[in-house]
């Protein structure tokens, strides 16, 4: 198959959509096959859609129907990539979860086993289910998308305002070691953790200072990079007003 095959959880709108979108528009992308991975099938055509008047041009759309936190709907992913595509070039782990607790912390066992799983867990599962089918392309890429509130070294030195959501802001500081581990553990892979920036989604309630578009620029940034560029091995990035950023763990 010509071209990249590029898989995006979480794509039918927000960050994710604005990361099909934006790898969808470059030029060098006009070969590349974009898997939208959503839990709704109805949405993900909807969001095909749109992107197709977004674009202008023809690009291959897909539609995968998918839950990362059901092992079974994992396992009939990993089968159906397989069928269809025989390899998998690039996974952008975009789908997450993120709650605030109740102001007397009634829910916080039930927010930080929920927040994790989708977070953290799940993410660790599909990306190692879907390791053989990364090692068939040339070039395997995994970007997890992150957030500045994993960032430790930032949170511990006051540069953040207080987390509104303490289990979310642990579980992608958890999901950077991830990143980090699992890239030791498969030298043959590059893993990389993208920073957006706070974008006006509804995942906040649209309080973001950045349009998703903007945010989904370290995305591409990284995808447009794997190919041996120099300075970009595997970190935690940021797309800021320098440009490509390392991020402070």
């Amino acid at each position: 198959m010509a071209g990249k095959v590029i898989l995006v959880t979480g794509a039918n709108r927000g960050i994710g959509f604005a990361i099909v979108q934006r790898l969808s528009q470059r030029p060098e992308g006009r070969d590349d096959t974009y898997i939208l991975g959503v839990r709704s099938l109805e949405a993900g055509n909807e969001a095909v859609k749109e992107l197709q008047e977004l674009v202008g041009e023809p690009r291959r759309f897909e539609v995968l129907q998918i839950d990362v936190t059901d092992d079974t709907s994992v396992h009939t992913t990993v089968q159906e990539l397989f069928t269809r595509f025989g390899k998998l070039d690039v996974l952008i782990n975009n789908a997450g979860y993120a709650a605030i607790t109740s102001p007397d912390n009634a829910d916080l066992r039930q927010a930080f086993s929920t927040i994790l799983s989708v977070n953290v867990t799940s993410i660790a599962i599909l990306t190692t289910a879907l390791l053989s089918l990364l090692k068939q392309s040339p070039t395997p890429l995994v970007i997890n998308v992150s957030s500045a509130r994993g960032s430790t070294t930032r949170s511990a030195a006051g540069d953040l305002p207080p987390t509104r959501s303490v289990p979310y802001s642990v579980s992608k500081a958890a999901l950077n070691m991830l990143t980090v581990e699992m890239g030791r553990a498969e030298p043959g892979v590059v893993f990389q953790s993208a920073c957006p920036g706070f974008c006006r989604t509804r995942f906040n309630g649209f309080k973001g200072v950045r349009e998703p578009i903007e945010g989904a620029r370290v995305v591409v940034e990284l995808v447009g990079g794997r190919g041996g560029t120099p300075g970009y091995e595997s970190g935690f990035w940021h797309f800021g007003e320098g440009g490509m950023e390392r991020y402070p763990w």
